[in-house]
């Protein structure tokens, strides 16, 4: 028994050690790269430029790349290799759960010089972590400057721990760079399109997993005949529990909604149409407005775990006879007393402002 425990601990602090390594060396090359032009590059062919790359950041799979610059496919190889010169291009894939992939590539800009882009990923099992570069390369100074502007667009809509993988795909064919994010779990994806302007990829569109069935959520909720559409999308964390909410938009703010994707299970958690607007309360989400003459009525969910476990109501009408505002308060299906209501209430506090980032759909 006591062997066995020894063998359990050792193991456990070799894969935390690993995955610290893991981390560590993509995180050496992120951090350091933009300071360091490499100069003394001859040409700007494809192996030429990763070569010079290579030097400065040596990989793995950019080593096995250059030591045998043919494509391979055998899985019986340690990586499965692309080397197309013509266009290029080049890639490394290391075959197994743990290891290490790079992808490679070049284009002619509209000023004479060339953009030579790098995507390297270093996994542990299920862990994940990716970088990309961009460096301009100038023929007559034969130097790779780092451009810190050609990589800002694309980072990732929600930067935060919970983003289970971000997946960076440079193109062997055509000019798109197409990056996914994985959030969720890996049950939920955005998809970033970026196409060539002449000087760089420059955002084209981003598309939604599982829009069809949020956009029917949301029309069978109001009862619409036309389908909604939303036009833009913002990840938050409403609950803090490192599993962000998916915010959806239309253009003019008319028509919103919040959804939570906990194991694959889409709810939406609350929305706006027309006249109602979103009150947020720390973990607690509202949607209040008018609902007629002498109408108001509004809705809270409380998230715990990304999941809604508290639904409030909070209906308001006129009284035509004491010409007052009567109050009716519901508690998870349930009637509740006014003072139980009230007490809900201003356990809330003032709502908080929140005004996200909204990225575009298209």
């Amino acid at each position: 028994m006591k062997k066995t425990a020894l063998l359990f601990f050792f193991l456990s602090v070799c894969s935390v050690f690993c995955m610290a390594q893991t981390q560590d060396e993509a995180d050496v090359i992120r951090s350091s790269w933009a300071q360091k032009p490499i100069v003394g590059v001859k040409d700007g062919n494809i192996l030429t430029l990763l070569r010079a790359f290579n030097k400065v950041w040596p990989t793995t799979p950019a080593t096995e790349i250059l030591a045998h610059p043919v494509s391979t496919g055998n899985e019986a190889d340690s990586y499965a290799i692309v080397v197309d010169r013509p266009n290029g291009y080049v890639s490394a894939q290391e075959l197994g759960d743990d290891g290490e992939d790079i992808a490679a590539c070049v284009w002619k800009r509209s000023n004479g010089h060339k953009l030579f882009a790098v995507a390297y990923t270093r996994y542990h099992g299920l862990f994940p972590h990716p970088i990309m570069l961009f460096y301009d390369y100038n023929a007559a100074t034969q130097t790779l400057t780092p451009e810190l502007d050609a990589l800002a667009q694309f980072l990732p809509a929600f930067n935060d721990a919970s983003v289970d993988a971000v997946h960076f795909q440079l193109p062997q064919h055509g000019k798109d760079v197409v990056v996914t994010e994985y959030l969720m779990g890996w049950y939920f994806s955005i998809k970033h399109t970026y196409k060539w302007n002449g000087m760089g990829p420059e955002w084209y569109s981003t598309t939604i997993e599982h829009m069809d069935e949020m956009c029917q959520l949301y029309d069978n909720y109001y009862q619409l005949e036309n389908k909604v559409k939303f036009d833009k999308f913002a990840l938050h964390d409403f609950d803090e529990d490192d599993n962000p909410e998916l915010w959806l938009s239309s253009d003019n703010g008319d028509s919103q909604a919040i959804y939570s994707i906990v194991a694959g299970k889409i709810q939406m958690v609350a929305s706006t149409y027309f006249k109602t607007h979103f009150l947020f309360h720390s973990n607690t989400i509202g949607s209040a407005g008018g609902c007629g003459t002498g109408c108001f009525a509004a809705q809270y969910v409380t998230l715990e775990h990304s999941l809604p476990q508290r639904k409030f109501e909070d209906n308001q009408s006129y009284n035509y006879q004491t010409d007052e505002m009567e109050s009716t308060y519901v508690m998870d299906g349930k009637e509740i007393s006014t003072q139980e209501g009230e007490k809900f209430l201003k356990s809330l506090g003032e709502p908080e402002d929140l005004t996200p980032l909204f990225g575009r759909i298209k």
